[in-house]
């Protein structure tokens, strides 16, 4: 899995895989972790707009990666969730782990 990611303001945004489960997941989280630890990153927004579902082995990547980049000092965000993948999020509780935006933008502002 190759992961389409940009960097603004010292920032990495991931544009999450449309479905984002036991097969794409772990690609995602090693990709991810090469892709930060070349770039010296903390910060990271978690692009959801074309993802439409997501299974358990995601929402533990997410929840691995987030803790690890927390840990480090940095910041993660999500943005543009699909209201179904949204709806798991909820149902898992994760909503109040993660901070959720609508947009790129308002998610930069979060970050100092």
């Amino acid at each position: 899995m190759t992961l389409e990611t940009t960097t603004i303001k010292e920032t990495c945004i991931v544009l999450v895989p449309e479905r984002l489960d036991g097969s794409t997941a772990p690609g995602m989280e090693t990709d991810l972790r090469k892709i930060l630890a070349d770039a010296h990153q903390k910060n990271v927004i978690f692009d959801f707009s074309k993802t439409n579902y997501l299974a358990s082995a995601g929402m533990r990547a997410m929840l691995q990666l987030s803790r690890d980049l927390m840990k480090a000092g940095g910041k993660v965000i999500l943005v543009e969730l699909h209201p179904n993948v949204y709806k798991v999020f909820d149902m898992a509780g994760f909503t109040s782990i993660f901070t959720i935006c609508k947009s790129r933008e308002e998610a930069l502002q979060k970050i100092p």
